[in-house]
């Protein structure tokens, strides 16, 4: 493609420069983008990138195409429309009224992230039991900072806060464990003891494929049925509020 002559960079010369970069860069971004890329020259990265931003484009809003191809770094509606034409298959004013995906195959998998972004693949391939685990480590390491960050003896109030966070985590890592976990003693204590656990009971009930497993309460007088993956999203995800009070709590000591 030609450069169309401009004073201001544009998208087209925003993604050239930054597959230059990428293409002789040495840090880890760059070589992640250069293995995507593989099986494609730059070159051809590059224009195969700025077409399916033409398309999606073309498809979505009511630009001119003249316009688009000019956004999109062609050096002529001439030169647009071949292009368009070898890799979607229309003229573009005919696909445009009657369009299909603007993605056009490409042996590394990257493709357009509208409107001015791309999308790089997975570099490994996790599945949904990796993803689960993933979130259960970075949940540790945050319960992990602020418990460390409480003062002795806490003055922040955070305490009954990462105290609940803490005895999610020990009810489920002592269902799978089939041990117990003391709640008498220090809440940095406990955390020592069951921040490991945790995570290794997650991963048991991923690859056992136990997440539907139930509890039922049945010595209580009003018995109710939890999923153990319930019980996961009780300690993780919805455990956000109860770390934003406690992370809140610690910034006023901090800032008293």
């Amino acid at each position: 493609m030609r450069r169309v002559p401009s004073d201001v960079p544009g998208p087209a010369d925003h993604l050239r420069a930054y597959v230059d970069r990428v293409t002789h860069g040495d840090d880890d971004v760059a070589a992640r983008v250069r293995r995507a890329m593989a099986g494609e020259s730059a070159a051809r990265f590059r224009d195969r990138l700025l077409l399916e931003r033409a398309a999606w484009l073309a498809r979505e809003t009511d630009r001119t195409l003249q316009d688009i191809a000019v956004d999109c770094g062609f050096g002529g509606y001439d030169v647009f429309v071949r292009a368009f034409r070898r890799e979607l298959g229309a003229r573009p004013s005919d696909w445009r009224a009657e369009p299909t995906s603007w993605a056009i195959d490409a042996p590394g998998d990257v493709h357009l992230a509208p409107p001015d972004g791309i999308r790089l693949p997975s570099r490994d391939r996790m599945g949904s039991v990796d993803l689960v685990v993933a979130m259960a480590e970075q949940h540790v390491g945050e319960v992990g900072d602020l418990v460390a960050a409480l003062p002795e003896p806490d003055s922040s109030g955070a305490g009954p806060a990462l105290a609940e966070v803490v005895g999610r985590m020990e009810r489920l890592a002592s269902l799978v464990h089939e041990t117990s976990y003391s709640s008498g003693g220090g809440l940095r204590a406990r955390f020592d003891l069951v921040g490991a656990d945790f995570v290794s009971a997650v991963a048991v009930l991923g690859t056992q494929g136990r997440f539907d497993e139930a509890v039922v309460d049945a010595f209580s007088p009003d018995p109710s049925v939890v999923t153990l993956g319930a019980m996961v999203t009780g300690a993780v995800t919805d455990a956000g509020d109860l770390l934003r009070t406690a992370r809140r709590r610690l910034a006023g000591v901090t800032t008293a």
